[in-house]
């Protein structure tokens, strides 16, 4: 199978994935297992990206189901795909007579030369039903690294300075969260400037409204998370669970303050909060929006 039909495979397995808002780490291992098997190289993967941060449009949804069946022109590729999905099936620990036959039903499609819409329709629920139905159980143990992680951070930097921390875990959590993403926009070139950090701070002790010497030790914790790397689907996943839409939103101009503190925003930051935003699940148009009031008050 030639690689660009092997993309078209992993972004429709990506869409149907995220087909209930969410993608868990499950999924998304399973997704990463089939990227590691079908050898992509490293544009490859670039390409694929955006499908696994974000949910994409029904119609695009459509035109990627349309689009696999059409590239499986000869019997041997659809053949390789009928293997690849049997095998998941028989893999799992628990497989249905129901499961089973929703393969043999998607084998008899692959093998017909038309398909019908209620044929994609059908498509799209037997990967629902079948890949990725293990997948919808969260493991609870990766969902919550990033909270295990920067608790224990707070709790040696607390007990390093001899202070307590009075907020809750969870939110402390909800703060680490958010703050990593903020953070992440201002490290993103790799310099983080005074001033950014003072906006950093800003927008922390705005939102929140904590003690000094609380925010001081959560500061450290949060640029360390953004300077060292994180895992961006976790806390993106998790601030969309504790969040909502319309936090989410107001967020924006946020983001942008951080960028603008030192008098410009760098194509990286507004990339990177494109990217944030993006899997925040929110339009485009607010993100423009946002900037542009962003641009104008640096003017």
């Amino acid at each position: 199978m030639s690689y660009f039909k092997k993309l078209t495979f992993l972004k429709v397995m990506t869409a149907v994935a995220w087909a209930d808002g969410e993608m868990t780490h499950s999924e998304l291992n399973l997704l990463k297992s089939f990227i590691k098997k079908f050898d992509l190289d490293k544009n490859d993967v670039r390409e694929l990206k955006p499908y696994l941060e974000a949910p994409v449009s029904k119609t695009l949804q459509e035109e990627l189901f349309k689009q696999l069946i059409a590239e499986m022109e000869s019997v041997e590729e659809r053949e390789e795909i009928i293997q690849a999905m049997s095998r998941m099936a028989e893999g799992k620990k628990k497989t249905s007579e129901e499961e089973l036959a929703l393969v043999d039903q998607f084998t008899t499609w692959l093998k017909k030369s038309s398909f019908t819409t209620r044929s994609f329709g059908k498509v799209r629920n037997f990967f629902q039903r079948t890949i990725f139905v293990d997948a919808r159980e969260k493991d609870a143990e990766l969902e919550k690294y990033f909270k295990r992680k920067v608790i224990k951070k707070i709790e040696l930097r607390s007990a390093k300075q001899g202070r307590k921390i009075s907020l809750s875990d969870d939110e402390v959590y909800h703060i680490c969260l958010l703050g990593t993403l903020l953070a992440s926009v201002a490290q993103i070139d790799e310099i983080f400037e005074e001033v950014e950090e003072k906006a950093l701070k800003e927008v922390l002790q705005e939102y929140f409204s904590f003690p000094e010497q609380e925010l001081e030790i959560l500061f450290d914790v949060i640029v360390e998370q953004a300077r060292h790397g994180f895992d961006f689907h976790e806390v993106v996943t998790e601030t969309n669970r504790l969040i909502t839409f319309k936090e989410r939103v107001m967020l924006i101009d946020c983001f942008f303050a951080i960028a603008a503190a030192d008098g410009k925003i760098s194509s990286a930051e507004s990339e990177q909060i494109r990217r944030i935003t993006k899997a925040m699940h929110i339009p485009h148009q607010d993100f423009k929006e946002s900037k542009i009031r962003a641009l104008e008050d640096l003017k």
